[in-house]
């Protein structure tokens, strides 16, 4: 009887030990392939920044999940759906308390990652400002990387800070900015 236990527990043992080697966790680095992104528009002025989003929105991420694959074999390109929790809305009209941010890059079928160099994934939990564009399926999209900023305590942190206009943002306090972007805002109308 004993017997019996001790080679079910090892029957057990080395199964588990075989969906452990063949989980994601074992597979080692996962080729990265790494590309610059290609924006339609980019601004030369914070104003034509907030001019150029259909939603202004102060958002907490809440998760990521794969989306959509654009492309077969080694010209597909993935995407990711991120769902924000609405914290704010600073232009335009939102429906419900969240939305999903599409963003391009993620995990090809064949397990390589592609990266953005759109300031890589969100961090779940964190609070971003973000300048969106809405699609035609209900999703938003970033407008360029000049749109998404993280705030670090009660400062923003732009993608790239020695773009002129990501810089006007860039550690600039977050109550401030959203001020000043409300002010751009109401001025345009």
């Amino acid at each position: 009887m004993q017997k019996k236990i001790v080679l079910a527990v090892l029957v057990f043992g080395a199964g588990v030990a075989v969906a452990i080697v063949g989980s994601d966790l074992f597979k080692g680095d996962q080729a990265v392939i790494h590309t610059r992104a290609m924006w339609k528009d980019v601004y030369r002025t914070p104003t034509g920044l907030v001019a150029g989003a259909d939603v202004i929105a102060l958002a907490r991420h809440e998760s990521a999940v794969p989306g959509r694959i654009v492309g077969r074999g080694r010209d597909a390109t993935p995407f990711t759906n991120n769902r924000f929790a609405i914290e704010s809305v600073i232009k335009g009209n939102l429906t419900g308390r969240s939305i999903v941010v599409e963003q391009t890059g993620g995990r090809l079928p064949d397990g390589a990652i592609m990266d953005i160099d759109d300031g890589g994934p969100y961090e779940i939990g964190t609070r971003y400002l973000l300048f969106l564009k809405e699609g035609e399926d209900g999703m938003y999209f970033l407008i360029n990387h000049q749109a998404r900023y993280a705030l670090r305590g009660e400062a923003l942190e732009g993608v790239d800070p020695t773009d002129e206009v990501i810089a006007s943002f860039h550690g600039a306090n977050a109550d401030l900015a959203v001020e000043d972007i409300r002010t751009r805002v109401e001025i345009m109308r």
